[in-house]
């Protein structure tokens, strides 16, 4: 990892445990910012060769994970979830979860030691989505996933220990994103009631003009150039003109959405998007929790260091106020 010169001493703001981690990491070995330009996919498959390298993480004995397939509403393809519940458990809180990867890459199982906690320690269900990628499945493929799987929950969620009226949404990351598109989607279409949006660290707008974009362009694990090509990839031939839910950030009715939770990182590009979206949503009466992680840098979480520890803590404490509200 190297953080490029003329980036305003960030190398001196980012937390020393966590830049020592950042530093030594062997997904460095990935070259993510030519791959995400002309070859995804390849990444795909070096997260996947890299995490076969990794000890296997076992499920707590309290814990039931699982698999599970259903209907799409294209008829010819079903959608994975995987799905993290306390065993005999029910009724439970249900959160629906977008894993990040800039909408071209990433995977459920890459949050199992999160999940594999945060579900136990909250006292709810998670769900997350395995849904389609760019390039090969634009926008709104993902969301579409995304949505079918809400509505299957709001009348099935039941069936694996959730309560169907009872629906947190959540992701983070390019997830983060596609969350807050399905958000805007529901509130429209009035078929669910969504209690809540969970957004950490989102990308919010594909025009790349605010100033921490510009400040931090070089940042480690997010750069401004990165995040030209996620838009690239996942808006294809309408980058220029959007389509409706593409674009959080553009859309035109901010009112009657659930109360969010918006986490951004001191030294992460998308920093300012994420404070602007949040501050759309307050403009418009929504109840907003934003929380800012200094020191932290975009997908800090995913690095075991002092600060991703405080922060997972500062997590339970977050979902255990929002699903008791």
């Amino acid at each position: 990892m190297k953080i490029k010169e003329g980036s305003l001493g960030m190398k001196e703001k980012i937390d020393p445990e966590l830049l020592a981690i950042l530093s030594t990491s062997e997904w460095n070995a990935i070259d993510y910012a030519n791959l995400i330009v002309d070859n995804p996919a390849q990444i795909r498959k070096e997260e996947k060769d890299l995490s076969l390298k990794e000890i296997p993480l076992i499920a707590p004995t309290q814990l039931e994970v699982n698999d599970i397939w259903i209907p799409s509403s294209d008829k010819l393809r079903n959608i994975r979830l995987r799905t993290y519940r306390p065993k005999e458990k029910a009724d439970l809180p249900v959160l629906l979860y977008f894993h990040g990867g800039a909408f071209i890459f990433g995977t459920p199982e890459q949050y199992d030691f999160i999940f594999f906690r945060l579900a136990l320690d909250v006292g709810m269900l998670i769900v997350s989505v395995d849904y389609r990628l760019a390039p090969e499945n634009p926008f709104p493929a993902g969301m579409d996933d995304g949505y079918d799987t809400l509505l299957w929950l709001s009348e099935k969620a039941d069936q694996i220990g959730g309560n169907c009226g009872n629906i947190l949404i959540g992701g983070s990351s390019a997830g983060a994103t596609i969350a807050s598109s399905i958000t805007h989607m529901a509130r429209d279409r009035k078929e669910v009631d969504i209690k809540h949006q969970y957004l950490l660290y989102p990308p919010t707008c594909h025009r790349l003009r605010t100033l921490s974009m510009h400040e931090l362009a070089n940042a480690p694990m997010q750069t401004r150039q990165s995040a030209a090509w996620m838009w690239k990839h996942y808006l294809q031939d309408k980058i220029d003109s959007p389509p409706r839910y593409a674009v959080p950030m553009w859309e035109n009715n901010f009112e009657n959405l659930p109360k969010a939770t918006i986490i951004v990182c001191e030294l992460d590009p998308l920093k300012d998007e994420g404070k602007k979206y949040a501050q759309k949503l307050k403009q418009a009466n929504v109840s907003v929790n934003l929380l800012e992680i200094p020191g932290a840098v975009h997908a800090f979480d995913f690095f075991p260091c002092s600060l991703s520890d405080s922060f997972y803590e500062k997590q339970i404490e977050l979902f255990k106020h929002i699903v008791h509200q």
